[in-house]
């Protein structure tokens, strides 16, 4: 085992969290969860695994969140059925049993693409299949994802949703701020300043450039990761901006998160954008023709989205340098993209994935065993149709959770937006996550979409964190509340929504 520097900062920040108390952990997770690209521990044992910060947090955060009886009886609430919880444990709990057993039942029966990092070489190559460490170390961010969620569901339930939601605007406006660290860095040729927070056993495509436009990395491996985070931020903020939730950070942050999506160069971001956006603007319609919407932000996404498309093309093509320049990057991220080397071994990525689901019996090869270029294909070769059916009962009840949306009364903004934003994440992750791990942001944002917030907040003495006013605007007929102190709720000239 070898620990890094970022992972004895990743430590001291862990320490930290078990003084301040579990509310600490929250913005601890959502800052560390950033850094795609640093490894807290290298592990040669396991194939020279990398153990990213964020999940050297995990274990600290759940032993603060342990120590509160409250919390453990939340925990326990959140994996019970029908929750969102429980389908997501029982998904994980049986791909934790693939892991185990089936790379040694099906072992050779099929040739997969699998992550390596033998020596130099550390990429995806195709070998038979078999046991490697891919299945332990996968299968352990796994667990630690239905932890989290069990953790963050139980601190939401007990009133600190404000929290979460501080939390997860604040990573996005970090996520924006790596952008331009990035972009500086290599335009100065000073990118070895991120050394520290680029040191995990991965493949490092953080100097590529199309068209003319630098990838946007930010503090992740490549573009694709990037804009992966940057999409579900994106809806996030903008569902909270178009339901009146803190406006001007949440307007700022989802034009800066669309910016830095159309800048990112990944044809995947542009893929999911586009989708997003057309469900987003659907939405809205739908408010609208149904009564419900008609507010000067929803009439001005409605007008302004195809308006400001048209105006910016125009003014594009003004500029002959830069049309070509636009042109250029359209070309090669999306016109041409599937006959580009890249977009070729991603496709035959899929192919050999969907033929060990064939050569499995749609068993499955186990978690960890195949790697895909679209999540949907991923998890049908590693856990089969079972591990399908009980994944995809996880995201439904995520996504589609609307019954507990509205009994969640002033909160149902911010759980809807939740749920917009995960929704957003899985259009991203059918067509770039090469697994079944959607990632630490999901599991918090899923966390906020299904769980009610508890009205009581318990705020561990000497935390010291200062709050602002969230002001939440509630269903017709309902006061307007503004979560002022963290964790209760103020109702203006109206009695308590409890």
């Amino acid at each position: 085992m070898q620990i890094e520097p970022i992972g004895i900062l990743a430590a001291l920040l862990g320490l930290a969290i078990l003084a301040a108390g579990p509310v600490a952990g929250i913005y601890g997770l959502a800052v560390t969860a950033l850094l795609g690209a640093a490894a807290a521990i290298k592990l040669p044992a396991l194939g020279d695994a990398s153990i990213m910060p964020c999940h050297l947090i995990i274990p600290f955060f759940l032993l603060a969140v342990l120590r509160s009886a409250e919390l453990r009886r939340g925990m326990l609430a959140a994996l019970t059925a029908p929750r969102a919880g429980f389908w997501f444990l029982a998904a994980i709990g049986f791909g934790a049993v693939t892991a185990i057993f089936l790379p040694r039942i099906f072992a050779g029966a099929t040739m997969v693409y699998s992550l390596t990092r033998s020596g130099i070489d550390v990429g995806v190559v195709m070998t038979p299949l078999g046991p490697r460490a891919g299945n332990i170390t996968q299968t352990g961010y796994l667990l630690g994802d239905v932890a989290c969620f069990a953790a963050v569901a139980a601190l939401i339930a007990r009133g600190e949703a404000r929290h979460v939601l501080a939390a997860l605007l604040l990573a996005a406006g970090l996520h924006l701020v790596f952008a331009l660290v990035d972009l500086a860095t290599f335009a100065t040729g000073t990118g070895d300043v991120l050394s520290i927070i680029r040191n995990a056993n991965y493949r490092m495509l953080n100097e590529g450039v199309i068209g003319g436009f630098k990838r946007i990395v930010g503090s992740f491996t490549e573009a694709g990761a990037y804009a992966y985070v940057a999409i579900g931020f994106y809806a996030f903020c903008l569902q909270l901006w178009l339901r009146g939730v803190s406006t001007r950070l949440t307007g700022g942050l989802a034009a800066g998160q669309a910016l830095a999506l159309l800048l990112s160069t990944s044809s995947a971001a542009y893929a999911a954008f586009g989708a997003y956006n057309l469900v987003a603007y659907a939405g809205c319609l739908r408010r609208a023709s149904a009564g419900r919407g008609g507010d000067w932000r929803t009439n001005s996404y409605l007008v302004g989205t195809p308006v400001l498309a048209v105006l910016v093309v125009l003014g594009l093509m003004l500029i002959p340098s830069v049309w070509t320049m636009v042109t250029g990057l359209f070309d090669a991220t999306v016109s041409n993209k599937m006959s580009s080397q890249s977009g070729v071994e991603r496709a035959r990525w899929n192919l050999y994935a969907l033929q060990s689901a064939v050569d499995t019996f749609g068993i499955g090869a186990g978690v960890g065993s195949v790697r895909a270029s679209s999540f949907l294909v991923a998890l049908v070769a590693n856990v089969g149709v079972i591990g399908t059916l009980l994944y995809g009962a996880f995201l439904a009840v995520t996504v589609l959770s609307r019954e507990a949306r509205a009994a969640a009364g002033p909160a149902e903004p911010v759980m809807a937006a939740a749920a917009s934003a995960c929704l957003a994440t899985l259009l991203a992750a059918a067509v770039t996550l090469g697994s079944i791990d959607l990632g630490l942001f999901f599991v918090i944002l899923a966390a906020l979409a299904t769980t009610a917030p508890g009205i009581r907040a318990a705020h561990p003495a000497g935390l010291g964190l200062q709050s602002v006013d969230l002001a939440i605007p509630t269903r017709p007929g309902l006061a307007p509340v503004a979560l002022t102190r963290p964790g209760r709720a103020r109702v203006a000239n109206g009695p308590s929504p409890a």
